[in-house]
């Protein structure tokens, strides 16, 4: 036992580690994608990586906490630029094209898969199965980055960017077309009641917490989804660089969507819209010649 522990020391911390930060999300806090960036820096300590992972991650990850700090202040950017607030407008489209029944997909799925409209706060075997696909938009996207850093470095930056890119895209438009996710329309009495199902119930009694969420949070920055946009590009690029192996990561983006329409927490043409930019933050990224003078941090 002497023996295995020193021969495997490492990566017995590693997994510990894992365990921990994982037990810690379930069971404690939801510390989101904050645990994932902690957990990344010990793994690089551990396996002495330490400095080419300050120098090549600690730009991208300053540049996404950006990005949510000015995404968690976009509708008061919106507001003193004047630019309204899409409700019906996105309801009425949303109707003319998904119409099920008269009701719109959030509705249908809510009232026909959940017992939350009952009154009763019982979730069903697929909302775990759902909470749990719906927390990984927080870690997918770094999960899949940090393979692509370790097996092909010389992508990482153009995925990384790319990403980047398609998240600052998304909160310019968060500014100028800020958009009521379909819970809020619900409040507003546009659409028949409706729950934050991924927030209804008490899953494994966790409570939320992220650094760039003790500054501000944007309930309007609906349209277009990166739930449905991060873990979209995500997978398209571990597509392009590991090849048909990866095409089954799709299913995390397919799922993540589904989970926040049946969630209330956007509508499919959110989704769409999501996808469009992480397919074109995609071809930017891969089909753009990476000149030294862009790519200088690398």
């Amino acid at each position: 036992m002497v023996k295995f522990l020193k021969r495997y020391y490492r990566t017995v911390i590693l997994i510990s580690l894992i365990v921990f930060v994982i037990a810690s999300n379930f069971f404690i806090y939801r510390f989101a994608s904050d645990a994932i960036v902690i957990l990344l820096i010990i793994v690089a300590i551990i396996f002495k990586k330490e400095r080419e992972f300050f120098r090549e991650w600690s730009i991208p990850i300053l540049l996404f906490y950006f990005y949510e700090y000015i995404r968690g202040r976009g509708y008061i950017l919106a507001e003193f630029f004047g630019r309204p607030l899409l409700t019906d407008w996105l309801v009425n489209l949303e109707n003319r094209i998904f119409d099920i029944g008269g009701d719109i997909p959030n509705v249908f799925l809510q009232y026909n898969l959940s017992t939350v409209q009952s009154g009763v706060f019982s979730p069903n075997w697929y909302d775990y199965v759902l909470f749990f696909f719906y927390i990984s938009f927080f870690w997918f996207w770094l999960g899949v980055g940090c393979v692509i850093w370790v097996k092909r470095r010389k992508m990482f930056n153009r995925y990384i960017y790319g990403l980047i890119g398609l998240s600052l895209v998304s909160s310019l438009i968060y500014i100028l077309y800020p958009s009521a996710p379909p819970w809020y329309a619900s409040e507003l009495g546009i659409l028949p009641p409706l729950q934050r199902l991924m927030l209804s119930y008490d899953f494994f009694s966790t409570k939320y917490f992220a650094i760039v969420s003790t500054y501000e949070s944007n309930y309007f920055a609906a349209f277009p989804s990166l739930h449905a946009g991060w873990p979209m590009y995500a997978s398209l690029f571990a597509i392009g660089v590991f090849g048909k192996k990866a095409i089954p990561l799709l299913i995390v983006p397919l799922v993540i969507a589904f989970a926040t329409w049946y969630g209330a927490e956007h509508y499919i043409i959110d989704s769409i819209f999501g996808f469009l930019l992480a397919g074109i933050a995609y071809v930017v990224a891969t089909k753009t010649e990476a000149k030294k003078s862009i790519w200088f941090w690398g």
